[in-house]
């Protein structure tokens, strides 16, 4: 005896397309949601991310017994290393070390490439150094490091970690200027931001140790966009 058979039934061409418009309503309501979400997050990260670097520098002056540099690139500009091993770096920061004796013979120079931080390319978006932070940073040379250092190093903003684990931090304010909960007219030792929001931050000169503030809607501070 034969068995009934049940005809295989697909989607309708109206079915599909009540798919499809379900699909990019979806897709229009969530995209201004996850961007709103990650936006900000790369200024977190790198704000979390140059403590860390600060704490790496510190201590490897102090392992090392050699002064360290942390230098500020504002644009994207070569290092110049040398060879197959030249780099460009910015917007970010370098550390360099310095060695006042070089071993003869030796791959080891007086300034010595270490690593590199750069701002560009994180989750959330790119971020920078706020414009009116660059143009009010001390740009001068550092009494603590050597006149080939300060040449190389001209007109860029220098954080000198100092074999005692200090840290000479240029014009820096006694105490942390964060603990006064203030945004308007605040000057801390560095201010980032992502073109929406900014952080500001604060370091202690004795013991390396880094504050930041919370993201910050510019219409809150007196930071130029």
């Amino acid at each position: 005896m034969q068995r009934p058979t049940v005809a295989g039934r697909g989607f309708t061409l109206m079915e599909l397309l009540v798919v499809v418009a379900l699909i990019a309503l979806l897709v229009t309501v969530m995209v201004p949601v996850m961007l709103s979400f990650m936006k900000g997050r790369g200024l977190g990260m790198i704000g979390n991310n140059f403590a860390g670097f600060v704490a790496f520098a510190r201590t490897e002056a102090m392992n090392t017994r050699q002064t360290h540099v942390i230098v500020t690139y504002f644009e994207e500009e070569s290092l110049n290393l040398g060879g197959e091993f030249d780099r460009k770096a910015g917007p970010g920061v370098v550390l360099w070390r310095l060695n006042p004796n070089p071993t003869p013979g030796s791959d080891d120079l007086r300034i010595n490439y270490v690593k590199q931080l750069d701002f560009e390319g994180g989750i959330g978006g790119s971020v920078d150094f706020a414009k009116s932070w660059k143009s009010r940073a001390p740009l001068g040379p550092s009494l603590s490091i050597s006149d080939e250092a300060n040449q190389k190093f001209v007109g860029k903003y220098k954080l000198v970690l100092l074999p005692d684990g200090r840290v000479e931090v240029p014009e820096d304010k006694p105490g942390y200027v964060l603990d006064t909960g203030q945004t308007k007219g605040i000057r801390t030792d560095m201010v980032l931001t992502d073109g929406t929001y900014i952080v500001f931050v604060d370091i202690n000169p004795a013991t390396g140790a880094m504050k930041r503030s919370p993201r910050v809607d510019y219409e809150d501070t007196d930071e130029e966009p």
